[in-house]
């Protein structure tokens, strides 16, 4: 497995990218950073918030694997330990239930990091 990371237009905007989930996750907040990775189909972005960092997982077409879970969290969170780390695989429920519709991706996991 390859975790690549891609480059981001200028005018890219997470809002625009994953609104939902931006919206879940953050509100109207805004966050410091985001970079966009891909792990095959996987989408990875990992946003660098004020308060936390977290990693949004998203595929179009099936579930994400649990071993694409264990090497995205080994390479984008070295140093911290799984239990600081809260993985939220209802997430894409939750969401949907909000909206009273289905978003466009199959399956998204998302995996929170309190930073002090």
């Amino acid at each position: 497995m390859k975790l690549i990371e891609n480059p981001i237009r200028l005018n890219a905007s997470l809002h625009k990218m994953l609104p939902y989930t931006m919206r879940y996750l953050y509100g109207k907040i805004t966050v410091k950073a985001f970079r966009l990775y891909t792990l095959g189909a996987v989408h990875v972005y990992f946003i660098e918030g004020f308060g936390k960092n977290d990693v949004v997982m998203t595929h179009d077409t099936r579930t994400i694997k649990q071993d694409e879970i264990d090497f995205v969290v080994a390479k984008l969170f070295p140093n911290v330990a799984p239990a600081e780390l809260t993985l939220n695989h209802a997430a894409k429920n939750q969401i949907e239930s909000d909206l009273h519709r289905k978003i466009r991706v199959k399956d998204l996991v998302i995996i929170e990091h309190a930073v002090a």
